[in-house]
């Protein structure tokens, strides 16, 4: 009676998944993994250099203007 039990939720547990795994399909070129577009280098260093240094710098930019509030 349990082997039966533990059989049959063992059937619907792997055939749930293969049902699964066919709702989505990645392609696997290279770029195409990045919500971004990698083909223009010149571009792709200037964004990430603009959202990093942004990123990193907005810390001390508002350090350096609470520093001029305060006179």
């Amino acid at each position: 009676m349990i082997s039966n039990v533990l059989a049959r939720s063992a059937m619907r547990a792997s055939t749930r998944q293969v049902v699964r795994s066919d709702l989505y399909h990645f392609s696997n070129a290279n770029g195409q993994n990045v919500p971004f577009n990698t083909k223009n280098r010149a571009a792709l260093a200037i964004k990430m250099t603009l959202y990093l240094g942004l990123g990193f710098g907005a810390p001390f930019l508002g350090a350096a203007w609470q520093f001029y509030k305060a006179g």
